[in-house]
This record gives structure tokens, sequence and C-alpha cells, in this order.
């Protein structure tokens, strides 16, 4: 059985840090990213990275399995669009996927959303992570925008879905 806890910013970050380095590690590696290529991806993130963005506002919940943190979700409320919040963050390390892990993240965001009036989830993901679009596509999200930024190796697709 899964327990999911809220992960505060003068928590002790490590298992979290790992988690994220762990299941976004896989991802940079299929992609050819590196620390210097695309140093804001989650597979080199470190403890003081995450406490600003806690810090900032995003709320990052650990999932717990066994007393092991086997993966995590983060979501911040839009500052600019009504009833929006975004997902972020989404993350099952490799030993544990493909055992519904991720969709119970989902899930778990989907309905702390909804509780908070949320009407509208918004996610975006590297364009060219085809499975991982899928994935996103049949859980209903849509795709709304594909956008290049210059600092970034990839397009980003931005997906949203109303709850």
């Amino acid at each position: 059985m899964t327990q999911l806890q809220r992960i505060l910013p003068d928590a002790d970050l490590s298992g979290a840090v790992a988690v994220l380095r762990s299941a976004h590690g896989t991802v940079a590696q299929q992609f050819g990213f590196t620390q210097e290529t695309n140093p804001t991806n989650s597979a080199f993130i470190d403890a003081e990275t995450l406490r600003g963005q806690l810090e900032k506002g995003i709320e990052l919940y650990l999932m717990i399995e066994e007393g092991n943190a086997v993966g995590c979700i983060a979501i911040e409320e839009s500052q600019t669009e009504v009833e929006t919040f975004y997902i972020e963050k989404v993350s099952v390390v490799p030993d544990f996927r493909n055992r519904g892990l991720g969709m119970e993240l989902m899930n778990f965001a989907a309905s702390l959303i909804k509780e908070r009036g949320g009407k509208h989830i918004g996610i975006a993901l590297i364009n060219e992570y085809e499975k991982l679009k899928a994935w996103y596509q049949r859980q209903g999200f849509r795709e709304i925008l594909v956008k290049e930024y210059p600092h970034l190796p990839f397009n980003v697709c931005f997906m949203s879905k109303e709850i």
C-alpha cells in the first residue's frame, strides 16, 4: 500500500531529490540531456533548487511504499488563469514503473485540485516524448500548444484537461 505525504520546504529533501533524479534520469538518458544542455531538468535537481521551488508555492507530494520513496508529484495553482492548476514533476522510480503508481499519483493530484475548486489541469512535457504524451491523452488531456524555447534542447508540449 502506498502513502502520499506533503513535503514542506524545511523538510529533509533527500528522498524527493533521489526520486526526481532517478525517475527523470532515464528520460535525460533517453533524450541525451546533460546538466550543461538541460540544467533545469529534474534529473539534475538538488535540494537547494527544490527547496526554492517549494518556498515559491509548489506543493510536492512524495509517494512512499513499504518505507521507500518511489514517486512524487507536484501541483501549483495558476497565478494568471482562473480555476487552473498545473501538475508537475510526475515521477515514478524505474523499479516501480508499470504498476499503476503514476496513475495513482495523477488521480491523487486531480482529486486535490478538484477539492480546491480547480476546473482545469495543465501539464507541460517534452513534445518528442510520444509515449508519455499518449499516456496523458489516455487520461483525457489534449494538446493545446507546442512551443520552442531557445534555452531548451526540445520543444515543449502544453496539454490541458477539464475536471
